[in-house]
């Protein structure tokens, strides 16, 4: 980006300290110009700067020339009414800009008069941002000229052209902060000149300049209106040529950023509110980088402005995160009635400043969140490395005081979710307790419906009785250890003693239940089925650790095992001899008539079916369940960082 000299705009800054009196500039006839300048006393009580005294020609003498004192360097820039040129002041020895007439309207009175006006309104309005005006004269060929300070910056619009094309000098020198921060300084200064009488009527951000050391320039007063004067006829060049800006003698003011009123060519009714609409143009395209009216013809902007357009500029640009109050304030200076914009440029100066208050509490606020939230990475790394639970503890506080302070700080919620969703299943002892207080819960539940699965075995005793028994002590046996179970289970659910050591107490009961099913049709029939499902229903619904899964597994298959093996060795009578190619099975509890032995066999095989299929599944929903609430609550926690941080995670 080029640096620029005030000067191209047709003026420069002056920097004063002195205090100013409100003052009003007479009119100026387009006959001749006065020249005195004094103090008078008004009916208000106000001190008002008139110019007064005797009349003299538009065509200034001799003695207004500057040639022996200015020695001309180069041309700074061409404007509507003239041209700006660098000179050497001889007599002080500094760099000067100096305004001179364009000769080929130098001779019509009426611009003649407005050159020379826009002088003086300068020279008087004594104000830091409005640039100071030194001498008034006449050039070589006659022309009237004014000298000014010379100083160099960039204008608003140069800022916004580099913002828009991501230049990263600009973007860094001139932060949105500053720009309204600038932009409140113009509004005090133009607040300045209404006070005195004088409405600027051509705001927009190539007449604002910013300097390198904090200076605010509010440029080009040519077509200033001042109080009490009459400006002729307002007449709108429509052309293409007017698009680009303020056009001399055609169009008093820039389309795209001139007030309704002035649009429509209403001159009595520009007041100090048409500056302000301006202002709220300026702020519309610093926070959008957008022009508010869009057309690609100067009817088309005209158009925008008369209709009054108005739109928020958070909708505009939602990806810049612009703040309802600033919102507002855009919606408040560009209202299409006068008497709704603010009251005054200083009003609204005091709303940005409202608004930039907050946002430097806001700035604070999220440098401390910063500092909370890499204390807390620092201690969670720690805890990480084997520091312990103290520093975890230590970390999430840290968290929790950075979000405090800063909601939305993306560091911390990243954090924060990379804590919660951590894939690692050590747990800290208060929650590692409070984790098997639940499993107690559940097992609570899953002993209640155990214990209901070992009731619906005694179904199968009717059926023995109603076969011949042949031994009443392994019946009974069957019976008392099937009613152990029941009763073991009963006493678990009722007095909520269901950790893993009374879980493991009944497996002798258990397992020794299921081997004295064998005494029916043999270790190798109907025990292997009923011992897998009585080992899973325990697993699953028991919530079996690791200990109690390989007690369940050397259980199930002892069940099965032990006695096959104490048949082999004759220990136990055997169970099955095999003659001619058959087995046959030789039962040690009851007889095995065909009808009761077929039924006993279908409702044994149904109620291992069953029950295992119940217990199981019980244990399967709540794990489903268990796992449908972490997933969802991951989720939601997914959502509090925004998409790049989900991605990393």
């Amino acid at each position: 980006m080029t640096r620029r000299d005030s000067s191209d705009d047709e003026t420069l800054h002056v920097e004063k300290t002195e205090r100013y009196e409100p003052l009003d500039a007479s009119p100026v006839s387009s006959e001749g110009e006065t020249i005195a300048v004094m103090s008078a006393s008004t009916p208000s009580g106000r001190r008002d700067l008139v110019l007064s005294g005797p009349k003299v020609s538009a065509q200034l003498g001799d003695e207004g020339r500057f040639d022996s004192r200015y020695a001309k360097r180069r041309t700074l820039g061409v404007g509507g009414m003239g041209v700006v040129q660098l000179h050497h002041d001889q007599w002080v020895g500094r760099e000067v800009a100096v305004k001179v007439m364009r000769p080929d309207i130098a001779e019509n009175p009426s611009a003649r008069a407005r050159f020379l006006r826009e002088a003086r309104i300068q020279a008087q309005l004594e104000h830091p941002s409005v640039v100071p005006v030194y001498d008034l004269g006449v050039g070589e060929a006659g022309q009237p000229l004014f000298t000014m300070k010379r100083v160099k910056g960039l204008t608003l619009e140069e800022i916004f052209d580099g913002h828009r094309l991501g230049d990263a000098a600009l973007l860094n020198n001139y932060s949105r902060r500053q720009l309204l921060s600038a932009l409140a300084r113009v509004c005090l200064a133009v607040s300045f000149a209404h006070d005195r009488g004088v409405v600027h009527r051509d705001l927009k951000p190539a007449n604002i300049m910013l300097g390198d050391y904090g200076e605010v320039n509010v440029l080009d007063w040519g077509v200033a209106k001042v109080r009490g004067s009459s400006d002729g006829p307002m007449s709108i060049d429509t052309g293409e040529g007017a698009l680009a800006g303020t056009q001399a003698g055609a169009i008093l003011g820039t389309p795209g950023f001139m007030a309704p009123e002035q649009a429509r060519g209403e001159i009595s009714a520009v007041s100090a509110q048409s500056d302000i609409y301006s202002l709220g143009c300026i702020l519309f395209e610093l926070l959008t980088l957008e022009p508010l009216h869009r057309g690609e013809t100067v009817q088309a902007l005209l158009l925008s402005v008369v209709a009054g357009h108005q739109e928020r500029p958070s909708e505009r640009a939602p990806e810049r995160g612009i703040a309802p109050e600033l919102d507002q304030i855009v919606l408040t200076a560009t209202e299409l009635d006068p008497v709704a914009r603010f009251s005054s440029a200083r009003a609204m100066n005091d709303a940005i400043e409202r608004y930039l208050d907050g946002e430097r509490d806001l700035e604070q606020r999220r440098e401390r969140a910063q500092r909370h939230t890499l204390n807390a990475q620092l201690a969670l790394a720690h805890a990480m490395s084997g520091a312990g639970e103290a520093e975890r503890a230590r970390g999430m506080r840290e968290l929790s005081l950075a979000l405090a302070l800063d909601p939305s700080h993306e560091g911390a919620m990243a954090t924060l979710t990379r804590v919660l969703l951590d894939p690692s299943t050590e747990l800290p002892p208060e929650a590692e307790a409070e984790l098997m207080e639940v499993n107690r819960l559940d097992r609570v539940q899953a002993a209640r419906a155990i214990a209901i699965g070992y009731a619906v075995w005694f179904l199968v005793f009717p059926l023995m009785l109603l076969m011949e028994i042949r031994s009443w002590p392994l019946l009974l046996t069957t019976g008392g250890l099937l009613t152990a179970q029941l009763a073991t289970m009963m006493w678990m659910s009722i007095t909520g003693n269901a950790t893993p050591r009374y879980v493991r107490w009944t497996f002798p009961t258990t397992f020794l239940a299921v081997a004295s099913l064998g005494a029916l049709f043999g270790p190798l029939f109907v025990v292997p089925g009923v011992a897998a499902v009585n080992a899973a229903v325990m697993m699953v619904s028991l919530r079996a650790n690791a200990i109690t899964r390989r007690g369940i597994m050397i259980g199930s298959i002892a069940a099965i095992v032990l006695p096959f093996v104490l048949q082999l060795a004759g220990v136990l009578p055997a169970s099955y001899s095999f003659e001619a190619g058959l087995m046959r099975i030789h039962p040690a509890m009851v007889e095995l008539p065909p009808t009761y032995t077929l039924l006993l066999l279908g409702v044994m095989s149904v109620l291992t079916v069953m029950t295992g299929n119940a217990l199981v599944g019980r244990g399967v929903q709540a794990l489903t369940a268990a796992e449908r609430r972490i997933f969802a609550h991951a989720w939601r926690l997914r959502q509090l960082v925004p998409q790049n941080e989900r991605s990393n995670s």
